[in-house]
């Protein structure tokens, strides 16, 4: 994020300060490298950092300033959070009694600097900076992180066997977990290796390597997380499953823990549950209008059997759970059944599994029964007595969400009969099935158009396994009656500051959805297969997860590459 280059192109023309051709030859290389226009004529030497940081400055009316030689204190720096400062380019350099001094490399982000006004409760003062800096100064925090792991590491190194050590290991652990919350990680991976501890983040769905800690620090973790999660502390030959609460910028970040016996020691996950004031809605979960709205008009029914579909990781305990605050209300009592709870909702009773006391699925759903309950929710369906216990409730009255795993949205009506339901039962209580998938989206900052050649369209065809031609192609997939291959365009990122070079920023979910309706119904009866049961859903304005996909690849939410790499059926 920096000046726009149309408006500093014109400024530097108007003001003689460089003369087309060396302009033209910015550009030209920017479109390749994707640098901004300020980085590309420091590179060549057209203008001194210095200078072109004065010029940009009085072109917004701001001041200058150089921050290479500013060593800024911790306490400073961290009024703006990492993810904060890496998402606007805007990093704090000073502040004093009620005055909060900022540089940035974008001095019109209005929104950026009522956000940190709004946060910090300081009058911000704007200082315009270039976007170099704001990249060498946004080091800073993981140096800081770094440094923190290292003095840390030497003080446990130091003296491994003293329970002074622990409280090192505790700074040690919320270091991680902050620079994971701050990095929008979903897990934390701790893996023990033969030589060293190896720490992953799981972002945007992807493992992302951290850090490798010491061997040695590997017991005194393990020991505080389990602490934390009021586990066997003396146990490390079984799986343990627990929970804990830390506090970050005043919300309680809930983690849930999960460890388990391997070669080299124990392994933990640590899951990173959003806080209670940050929980996704419907609307936030990225499906499209169409689906959006069936599914608002079906989840209002007061009963039947909603099912939502998919492999581990594609949003189906979020969905299930937007869909329970959208209907928890005073009025009906609703009541769960779930491997684990992931999320305390308020005003609904939730039962979570227990082996131990032989609190299954199937006897917990059936004691649930006796509650008066209006809606019900299954974690998932994974046995017949589960089903079978479900599908009754859906036919007595009750509306019944659950989650089971297939690949589309129509095999899981299959699925069931598969399991052991029969099939009027099928027909007569599941009213919508829901399939998804998690995609990544492209990064806004680097994103750039483009067209598919002839070349490109042959490999789409063929790692679909379509044997057409490419107007044909386009044709299937876009549903046009007359296809012009000048107006298709597609998406692109190259990796910059803002998604630390990966291309691709945050998720967003691609969906189908098909609504039972009688010919569908009669379908299930007939124990006819998926394949023609979305052929039929198709007549109603059923619409696949890839076509959703291509969707959200033409208006640049993400790329092609992204949904080939997520649908593979």
């Amino acid at each position: 994020m920096s000046v726009e280059t149309k408006k500093l192109s014109a400024y530097l023309l108007e003001n003689n300060l460089i003369v087309k051709a060396q302009l033209d030859t910015c550009l030209k290389e920017i479109a390749e490298d994707h640098k901004s226009l300020e980085e590309k004529i420091i590179e060549h030497n057209i203008l001194s950092e210095e200078k072109l940081g004065t010029l940009i400055a009085d072109l917004f009316k701001t001041k200058f300033i150089n921050l290479s030689n500013r060593v800024i204190p911790e306490n400073i720096l961290l009024e703006i959070p990492f993810s904060v400062a890496q998402n606007q380019q805007i990093i704090a350099f000073d502040k004093n009694k009620d005055k909060l001094f900022i540089a940035t490399s974008n001095p019109e982000n209005q929104e950026g600097f009522s956000f940190i006004q709004q946060k910090t409760g300081l009058k911000i003062i704007i200082y315009y900076t270039t976007p170099s800096e704001i990249k060498n100064q946004l080091k800073a925090y993981n140096k800081d992180i770094h440094d923190r792991f290292d003095k840390l590491l030497k003080n446990i190194l130091k003296n491994p066997d003293e329970i002074e050590s622990l409280k090192d290991v505790s700074k040690l652990l919320d270091s991680l977990i902050i620079l994971a919350y701050e990095g929008k990680a979903s897990d934390i991976h701790i893996e023990p290796q033969k030589k060293s501890v190896l720490v992953r983040f799981r972002m945007d769905g992807l493992l992302h390597d951290i850090i490798n800690l010491p061997k040695e620090v590997q017991e005194l973790i393990t020991t505080r997380i389990k602490v934390l999660s009021n586990l066997h502390t003396d146990e490390h030959r079984a799986p343990q499953d627990g929970r804990f609460k830390i506090e970050i910028d005043n919300d309680d970040l809930t983690l849930r823990v999960s460890i388990v016996p391997i070669y080299d020691g124990e392994k933990i996950v640590l899951r990173l549950l959003a806080p209670q004031n940050k929980t996704l809605t419907l609307e936030d979960l990225g499906y499209n209008k169409f689906n959006l709205l069936r599914i608002e008009d079906n989840i209002r029914k007061t009963h039947g059997m909603i099912l939502v579909t998919g492999p581990t990781g594609s949003g189906k305990t979020t969905a299930l759970y937007a869909i329970l605050r959208e209907l928890n209300s005073r009025e009906v009592n609703i009541a769960t059944i779930e491997d684990p709870i992931e999320y305390r909702l308020e005003g609904v009773n939730q039962i979570q599994v227990n082996t131990e006391t032989r609190l299954t699925f199937s006897a917990g759903l059936r004691s649930l029964l006796r509650q008066d309950p209006d809606i019900i929710m299954v974690g998932e369906i994974r046995d017949n007595e589960t089903a079978t216990i479900a599908v009754n409730a859906a036919l007595t009255g009750h509306l019944v969400l659950a989650t089971l795993h297939t690949n589309n949205a129509a095999s899981t009506l299959v699925r069931l009969i598969e399991m052991g339901v029969e099939p009027f039962l099928v027909s007569s209580t599941v009213i919508m099935t829901i399939a998804q998938r998690l995609i990544r989206k492209i990064c806004d900052g680097c994103k750039e158009k483009y067209m598919l050649n002839k070349k490109e369209l042959v490999k789409l065809a063929e790692s679909l396994k379509l044997n057409v031609s490419s107007i044909e192609l386009l044709h299937n997939i876009f549903k046009k009656k007359a296809v012009n291959i000048e107006e298709i365009y597609f998406y692109k990122a190259y990796g910059c500051k803002l998604c630390n070079n990966t291309g691709y920023k945050g998720r967003t979910c691609i969906s189908e959805v098909i609504v039972i309706n009688d010919i569908i119904k009669d379908l299930i009866m007939h124990n006819k297969t998926p394949e023609e049961i979305a052929l039929s859903a198709e007549q109603n304005g059923f619409q696949s997860m890839f076509e959703d996909g291509i969707e959200k690849a033409l208006n640049g939410s993400t790329s092609l590459e992204e949904i080939l790499r997520v649908i593979r059926e």
